[in-house]
């Protein structure tokens, strides 16, 4: 993987590396380059929020949107970002810089060099009324003076020098005008330098002291953030100081308070991808019509596997999703655009563009992404600076501001990602927590799965079983304290590997602090499972029924009852519920089947079970109607009969997903999905009357949190604890 200073002097490297090659290919690929112009279209779905993103002003958006960022941390705010800011003016004949990576590749082929170093098409000041704030700025020292540069190519001169011919003003002074007059935009601007080797930390030390003195605002540098400022800070806390700018020095040659520390303060968390700079590498690329695409293909999927993985040691700094590509492998078809060039077989604007016509395409992809995989919530969660090529785009089917402006919209309230699980606490007088998602397994950033299951211990923690997307069941806990112990797989059937695939799961505590776990296996049977009360587990054992042996299942639920014993639901092959009791000592009854609704037997959707002190057990379970029923096995066997639970505005609650936990008091508590797609809650009295279903609120003070399932588990302390999974 590529640390960020290794990308820092890498992209034009390459240059130097292919350059000898081009000579060679340059007659052989030159078919291949321009079938190569013609990329994949991007098919991903989007979501519409065109209402929401038309609305927002690129050039003072964060004002405009600091209702929604300003109690937000700065490294959670979702900004856009330049890559190699300055480069718009680089041209072939604007020179080379001396210390550049690619100097000397870049004296021998100035126009592949410059048609492969020119990343934006605005200037600097466009690129911020674009949306853009945060700067990759690169300066080179050539002579006594300073030009923005990369690789090796020459930009525009930056900071003034005075000569013969009088003063010549540096671009520098137009950001120090635009960041003056937009006081509540916070820009950030990261500075690395190429300068001579013999003075290096002293004119790199110039370089930071001159880009403060021209950004600070005045004597003591007011507007730009210092040490009493972290990339934690939120918006509110940088405005409210006064300071709208941040400076992040890798020149490694400061110790400023206002020039944070480039290690201190960011991380890339290696969006950056690389690619091989070996000659037989680049050869191949310029001879496969597919090199652009694959290119491309690689920067989103490492997109996804970043954007899904949790910060770790770098959440404390901002994050920078770099949405760029190594045109290493392209070296060859932009030598041969060159020659096509003078050949007057290609216009000319095409072979100066070669970089910026990758990165447009790169971008066009992206604005997929952005509407679709990347426009749910626990992407957006965990996305700060995207930087990007050319942010002034106007073209290859992007209109200028499109994708800065969806790429801010992600600071707006997003979808909810679906089956990411959500974790609320009702307390014992019945005020609730705010629904919070629960951290993925390994490094994932949130756990989603398919199915999940809940249950409490002794000591008011609560076990979790949760199928997740590898088709597994995963183990987590939740101690009294309300921490969290983090996600384990469960060994497999053989209860040798690692990983068992389930269909179902379900989880229940016992009084001497062990848990019983039921799954249906891929093979569409029940297995059986117990976590000891010291952690180990007991193995896998298929459950002994009527179906070969064994016993086919759908849908499976369990209750742990006060004398150790266990009661175990099931929704058969026949799609029967049946029930089957395991004894304190591990015999198990024959399974019987549950009487129906004006049926013989009950068949349905869903179904839960819960125990009470008092030896009885409760079953809430979806007929096949839709609506929730219940019934209660009674300590001495005997049955209460169904009957159902009013609904929030009809006779019977319809719900697609149910569960039910006893309480010591012994009352009871239900969560559902109702037909509507939201969660509800209700408790069922111990003398057997219902209050009403009514709704769990969302984070934020929503009235409502949409659910696909939902768990429920009754601590010792009377208060109750949902695990759901969204829509």
């Amino acid at each position: 993987m590529r640390s960020a200073a290794q990308h820092r002097t890498g992209r034009n490297r390459r240059l130097e590396a292919g350059a000898s090659t081009v000579a060679l290919v340059v007659f052989l690929a030159l078919p291949g380059a321009v079938a190569g112009t013609a990329f994949a279209a991007d098919r991903a779905p989007r979501q519409d929020t065109a209402v929401q993103t038309n609305a927002i002003e690129l050039g003072s958006w964060m004002d405009q949107l600091k209702g929604t960022i300003g109690d937000r941390p700065l490294n959670q705010i979702v900004m856009p970002g330049s890559h190699d800011a300055g480069t718009s003016t680089i041209t072939e004949d604007s020179g080379i810089c001396s210390y550049g990576e690619s100097a000397e590749a870049s004296r021998a082929w100035p126009g592949v060099a410059a048609s492969m170093s020119r990343t934006q098409s605005g200037s600097l000041v466009e690129q911020l009324d674009g949306g853009s704030r945060y700067l990759d700025l690169r300066l080179c020292k050539q002579g006594d003076k300073w030009f923005t540069y990369h690789g090796g190519p020459l930009g525009r001169q930056f900071f003034d020098s005075t000569g013969a011919g009088g003063t010549v003003r540096g671009e520098v002074n137009e950001l120090a005008d635009w960041i003056g007059r937009h006081p509540k935009e916070i820009v950030i601007v990261r500075l690395t330098t190429a300068v001579p080797p013999e003075t290096a930390a002293a004119d790199s030390r110039a370089a930071v002291d001159a880009l403060g003195n021209a950004l600070g605002g005045g004597a003591g540098k007011p507007a730009i953030a210092d040490g009493s400022l972290k990339p934690t800070s939120t918006y509110n806390q940088f405005v409210s100081a006064g300071k709208h700018v941040v400076i992040v020095d890798d020149t490694k040659s400061t110790n400023y308070p206002w020039a944070w520390q480039q290690g201190q303060v960011q991380d890339y968390r290696g969006s950056y991808v690389g690619v091989s700079s070996d000659w037989q590498d680049i050869l191949k690329g310029t001879l496969d019509p597919r090199t652009a695409q694959k290119t491309f293909d690689a920067v989103l999927k490492r997109g996804d596997e970043v954007l899904g993985r949790a910060p770790g040691a770098s959440a404390d700094k901002f994050f920078v999703l770099q949405g760029i590509i190594d045109p290493t492998h392209s070296i060859g078809a932009a030598a041969m655009l060159q020659i096509a060039e003078k050949l007057k077989l290609v216009p000319s604007d095409v072979a100066d563009n070669f970089l910026l016509t990758l990165e447009r395409e790169l971008n066009r992809q992206m604005l997929g992404k952005m509407r679709s995989t990347w426009n749910h919530a626990n992407v957006t969660d965990n996305m700060n600076i995207v930087m990007t090529d050319d942010v002034n785009q106007n073209t290859n089917g992007v209109r200028s501001g499109e994708l800065q402006r969806e790429i801010i919209s992600k600071n707006l309230p997003q979808r909810a990602t679906p089956h990411t699980f959500l974790s609320t606490g009702r307390s014992a007088n019945g005020t609730w927590t705010a629904p919070s998602p629960l951290s993925g397994a390994g490094d994932s950033f949130r756990y989603v799965g398919s199915r999940q299951a809940v249950s409490a211990t002794p000591d008011g923690g609560v076990q979790v079983l949760g199928i997740g997307l590898d088709g597994n069941i995963w183990h987590n806990i939740r101690g009294a304290n309300g921490t969290w112990q983090g996600w384990n797989a469960l060994p497999a059937a053989d209860n040798k590997k690692v990983g068992f695939a389930a269909t179902d799961i379900a989880i229940t505590g016992l009084p001497d602090g062990s848990a019983q776990i039921a799954a249906v296996g891929k093979d569409g049977y029940a297995y059986h499972n117990i976590r000891r009360a010291d952690g180990s587990w007991q193995g896998w054992a298929a459950i002994a029924g009527t179906d070969a042996g064994r016993v086919k299942a759908g849908r499976i639920a369990a209750a742990g009852m006060p004398d150790g014993s266990a009661r175990f639901l099931v929704f058969g092959g026949d799609g029967r519920m049946r029930m089957g009791i395991r004894a304190a000592g591990g015999s198990w009854s024959p399974w019987s089947t549950v009487a129906g609704v004006n049926a013989p037997d009950f068949a349905g959707r869903e179904l839960s079970i819960a125990a009470l002190p008092n030896g009885d057990s409760q079953i809430a379970a979806i007929g096949n109607d839709g609506n929730i029923w219940h019934t209660i096995r009674r300590a001495d066997g005997s049955w209460q009969g169904w009957n159902g639970p009013a609904g929030v505005s009809t006779d019977m609650m319809g719900a697609s997903s149910v569960a039910i936990t006893g309480m010591p008091g012994g009352d009871s508590q239900v969560a559902a999905v109702g037909l509507d797609g939201n969660v509800y809650h209700a408790v069922r009295r111990s003398g057997g009357e219902w209050t009403p279903f009514r709704p769990v609120g969302g984070a934020g003070g929503a009235a409502y949190v949409a659910g696909d399932q939902v768990g429920i588990a009754g601590l010792p302390d009377g208060s109750s604890r949902i695990v759901l999974t969204t829509r």
